[in-house]
């Protein structure tokens, strides 16, 4: 099989080398997606710049952290990796790891971490949208062909990936719902959000100040260098603490958003949603005239938790390219509604499959039991609707 390959002369800029040779690599191999992934600097998060055979604009919104999805695994690991059956070869639970498998509909990839003076500074990802016979074939045409090389990068070709190495690079290892009985909910909801609160400030105020600190001496040791490689060596290290602070403070958010103690539900939810569009690609669209009006911190605490699994779920399992949130006041302000809803894959409500933890309807209907709310949850073959609604006449209103 030939590849065709292009000079930096025969294209116009290096955007354009990049998106010649995603297209010929599409093309020439047959495959269903082709995507180079790109950092902005070691460290920094991993972005699908370069596409072809996309089904839509989701995978470009997608940020992967070091370790993270596909291309933050690889580019961490500095390995390549190869699935030729992802229904095989990992666990249905372990499939939300991977954003651009749920954006794509993949099912079976081989991504190469690309390397540049000795770093990794990007991925290319070559997949299929089902499970063929002679893929192993195909990707090892694919390691011949770029072995020497692919946009002026270096591309690494050997040592792959076992999947025991990519789960230990992954996301944590999820709870089995077997593990939790209902009654113990209740309390391990209330024992979460304390544990939570702990260790997001613990993260923001001491972590992520003490790493503040380092990059604050780095930068006053690359001025005090005379030697220009010291200099460059103190820029590199101010760089990966500024990567490092800023996926600190996401896990903070992830854990106890402040803008939920600070500004309140709306705020909150429209932030985390924000970080959602950088990790899984999809467009959350929010409605709703709440505006800042507050409520007792327990109730929105509750809410807030609820929403974020609703949310969060759309984005992992809908394979739509975008999320609707509704959150409004009904009944002349008596009750709260909070919607998610999507026109996405739908499934068994009543008895769903486990993914993820097992237990985020379970938790998301115990938590609305603690505030008195009502939670139904609606999914077809059309879509899926979360919906919730919160009698507020049983809250203590905050002043």
């Amino acid at each position: 099989m030939s590849f065709q390959h292009f000079s930096e002369l025969e294209l116009t800029g290096e955007s354009g080398l990049y998106r010649r040779t995603t297209r010929s690599l599409y093309e020439n191999f047959g495959f269903d997606f082709v995507s180079i992934g790109m950092t902005a600097f070691s460290g920094a998060p991993l972005k699908w710049v370069y596409s072809a055979g996309a089904t839509g604009e989701r995978h470009k919104r997608i940020a992967l952290a070091p370790g993270h999805g596909i291309g933050g695994i690889v580019i961490k690991a500095g390995k390549p990796m190869m699935l030729l059956d992802i229904d095989r070869d990992l666990d249905p639970r372990e499939y939300s790891s991977y954003p651009i498998v749920f954006a794509e509909d993949l099912r079976s990839f081989c991504a190469l971490p690309l390397v540049k003076s000795g770093s990794v500074v990007g991925a290319l990802l070559c997949a299929f949208r089902s499970v063929r016979p002679d893929a192993k074939a195909i990707f090892a045409q694919l390691l011949e062909t770029v072995d020497d090389g692919l946009c002026g990068l270096g591309v690494v070709t050997d040592d792959f990936m076992t999947v025991g190495d990519i789960a230990e690079l992954s996301f944590d290892a999820p709870i089995s719902a077997s593990e939790l009985q209902r009654s113990d909910i209740s309390s391990i909801i209330a024992a979460q959000e304390e544990e939570r609160m702990r260790i997001s400030r613990e993260l923001h105020d001491g972590v992520a100040q003490e790493l503040l600190t380092v990059s604050f001496l780095a930068k006053q040791l690359g001025h005090l260098s005379r030697s220009k490689e010291a200099e460059t060596v103190a820029q590199q290290i101010d760089q990966r603490i500024d990567a490092i602070v800023e996926e600190l403070r996401t896990m903070s958010v992830t854990l106890r958003p402040s803008a939920l103690d600070h500004l309140g539900l709306v705020a909150a939810l429209r932030s985390h949603a924000l970080m959602l569009e950088k990790t899984y690609g999809a467009e959350i669209v929010f409605d709703g005239s709440m505006g800042e009006r507050r409520f007792d911190p327990a109730y929105e605490t509750q809410v807030y938790r609820i929403g974020q699994e609703a949310i969060l779920n759309a984005c992992k399992y809908s394979g739509v390219e975008t999320v609707y949130v509704d959150i409004d006041l009904e009944e002349d302000g008596s009750v709260l509604v909070l919607r998610v809803s999507d026109h996405g894959v739908g499934f068994n409500a009543e008895d769903p499959d486990i993914k993820g933890t097992g237990c985020g309807l379970l938790g998301m209907r115990e938590r609305a039991k603690l505030i008195g709310g009502d939670l139904a949850v609606q999914s077809s073959m059309e879509g899926t609707t979360v919906l919730l609604h919160v009698p507020l006449e049983l809250s203590r209103k905050a002043v």
